[in-house]
């Protein structure tokens, strides 16, 4: 009698480990899950579509450089065949800040600047919110890129 409640108490033992992996692989897995279904797809966090991280506004009057930057180099793919505003700051030469446009149908008056030989631009008074770069391009600090949703632009 003893002995079949000892292998009776036993295969309980098997049966309630066996449980126990078992739920616990059930909440692990679920885990996983609810942890991969939480990325926001409709909220990334760089690129033309992400939060504004800063906005240069109109009364800011800022004046830069509206350029078309083509690829050169084949082994330079940094935001070729966009348009780039260039703005440097007017009491610190190498505090340069280089924008790409997201928005560049905004731009349909400007179709001119894709002409325009290397190297050469149009100054421009901008304003707009500037957004994460994807692609990082890592430079001294008082040289910057952003991506920049233009609000307003005018010839200068």
């Amino acid at each position: 009698m003893q002995c079949i409640n000892y292998k009776k108490t036993k295969k309980l033992r098997i049966k309630n480990k066996l449980i126990i992996v078992k739920k616990i692989s059930i909440l692990c897995l679920l885990l996983i899950f609810a942890i991969s279904c939480n990325k926001n797809e409709d909220n990334p966090t760089c690129g033309c579509n992400s939060d504004i991280r800063n906005t240069i506004s109109e009364s800011r009057n800022l004046i830069g450089q509206l350029a078309y930057k083509r690829q050169l180099d084949p082994n330079n793919n940094f935001y070729n065949n966009k348009f780039w505003i260039t703005y440097v700051e007017p009491d610190c030469d190498i505090c340069v800040h280089h924008m790409i446009v997201c928005n560049e149908a905004i731009l349909s008056s400007y179709i001119d600047v894709k002409e325009l030989p290397i190297g050469q631009s149009i100054t421009v008074k901008f304003s707009g919110n500037l957004k994460e770069l994807c692609t990082k391009k890592f430079d001294i600090a008082s040289i910057t890129y952003d991506h920049i949703t233009i609000t307003s632009i005018e010839r200068q």
